[in-house]
Order: structure tokens, then C-alpha cells, then sequence
């Protein structure tokens, strides 16, 4: 989609002539330019790339005919879906995806310096997500150890930082123990009792991590039965976060 085409249908859907300002311009030029590139930036990203307010952002898409910000990705995604035949995940997360996204750059912040470790109960699922995220997480010398061994959880010389759960709403269960919540539970808590910061990623319709998590990503269910997305949803959610992180690093000058 390029930046004329953007134009045009700005004129073709508000039914009259619209007028831009040499800085809807720019704005519509950034976007296209992501757009070709096959990038999906958040409305935060792009007025601060923009450098104006998010408010300005979305007066210029609406003069492409669009209702906000939400709608453009919206149509972005679905013609990209339709044209290109390959099946893309939807709602990647339950709520604010630009906050949660944010919050989880935060996390990622505590793991500089720290013991920080990815919880791998089961092979099907958290192996895959882990392996990758701790390759990423070791590309901004932040290191995160897979593991399902209780005395990664327990207080050592180097403070605590970040324990990350993969919690597929599909895991076997275990047994319940007690108070025991569900699958991992047990790891969870002795983490968050050495000093851990929790980072739970779930689809368990249970919430089963919500009351033991210092941030719960609500990873949105399949909307289709037949297609489990709950891996590609989480590594997007975990690389968008590195972005900001990313981002965060390079303004301060790290």
C-alpha cells in the first residue's frame, strides 16, 4: 500500500476532497513507508517517530477514511491475510496490547545484571518459546537459563531478577497439591518467594497464573480449533516488547 494509494482513499471514502497539512503528509508517508516494509508499528511508535501526539496520528487517519487507529491495522492485516493467502495471528493478547507490551519492556529492564530463568515444564509448547527467547534475550546480554529445576528458584549470591512461565492452557495437568493452582504453580511460587519478578504468558481461560503473576500476558485464545497459534502469538508479544526495550536502550545511549 503506498503512500498515494493511502491519499486516495482518503478522498474516495469521506465522499469529498479532504485537505492534508504538510504534516499529515509526513505522517502518511512514515506509515506507507511501514506499510510497504511489511512492518506494523503501534500508534505510540509512530508519533514518537512523527514526533507529534498520538491524537494528530489518528486526525490523519481518519482523513484517509478510517475510523482510528485500530481500523487501519485492522484493514492492514486483513488485506495482507486475503492477498498473500497465509493465515497471520489476530488478537495477539487479551486487553491493551500496546500496555502490556510496554510493561513487559519493563520486565526486561530487570533483567539486566541478574539470575533470570524461563520456566520449561513441557516439551510441546514452553521448549520452543523458551530456546527462542533466551537466544534473544542473550543478543541484548540479558540471560535468561531454561529450566524445570526448583533451585533455580532459590535465593543465591546474584540478586533475583525476571522468572518467565509459558503456561499453554493445553499443558497436562498435575495433580493439585494443596493450595496448588494448576501446571507450575508450585515453580511460580517458590520464584516469587526467592525475590523473582513473575512474568506469566497464558491462554488458560482458568486464569490460573493471574493471582500469582506480577504481569500477566493474556495471550488471546485460537479462534479457530484446528490452528494453535499460542506459540506465534507469544513470540510476537515478547518481540515487540524487545523493541521497546531496544528503543529504550539506544535513547539513553546504552
Amino acid at each position: 500500500m503506498s503512500n498515494e494509494t493511502l491519499r486516495k482513499r482518503g478522498h474516495v471514502e469521506s465522499g469529498h476532497v479532504q485537505t492534508f497539512t504538510r504534516l499529515e503528509e509526513y505522517i502518511i508517508r512514515e506509515l506507507a513507508h511501514h506499510i510497504s516494509q511489511n512492518e506494523e508499528v503501534s500508534l505510540t511508535f509512530l508519533a514518537e517517530e512523527c514526533h507529534v501526539s498520538k491524537s494528530t496520528v489518528i486526525k490523519a487517519v481518519k482523513k484517509l477514511g478510517y475510523q482510528g487507529f485500530d481500523d487501519l491495522v485492522h484493514n492492514i492485516r486483513f488485506n495482507a491475510q486475503t492477498s498473500s493467502g497465509v493465515l497471520l495471528p489476530g488478537k495477539l493478547v487479551e486487553g491493551d496490547c500496546e500496555e502490556i507490551v510496554c510493561k513487559l519492556a519493563d520486565r526486561l529492564r530487570l533483567c539486566e545484571g541478574r539470575r533470570n530463568f524461563i520456566f520449561t515444564g513441557d516439551r510441546r509448547t514452553s521448549d520452543v518459546v523458551a530456546r527462542y527467547m533466551s537466544r534473544k534475550l542473550a543478543m541484548f546480554d540479558l540471560f535468561a537459563t531454561m529450566s524445570t529445576d526448583y533451585a533455580m528458584a532459590r535465593r543465591e549470591v546474584l540478586e533475583c531478577g525476571t522468572a518467565f512461565f509459558i503456561l499453554h492452557r493445553e499443558l497436562p495437568r498435575r495433580a493439585a497439591h494443596e493450595q496448588d493452582a494448576g501446571y507450575g504453580m508450585g515453580m511460580l511460587r517458590s520464584a516469587r518467594d526467592a525475590g523473582f519478578d513473575i512474568v506469566a504468558f497464558s491462554d488458560d481461560p482458568d486464569r490460573r497464573a493471574a493471582q500469582e503473576a506480577d504481569l500477566l500476558v493474556r495471550i488471546s485464545p485460537n479462534e479457530d480449533e484446528d490452528v494453535d497459534l499460542f506459540v506465534p502469538k507469544t513470540l510476537m508479544v515478547f518481540e515487540q516488547a524487545l523493541t521497546h526495550y531496544a528503543q529504550r536502550r539506544s535513547a539513553n545511549g546504552e
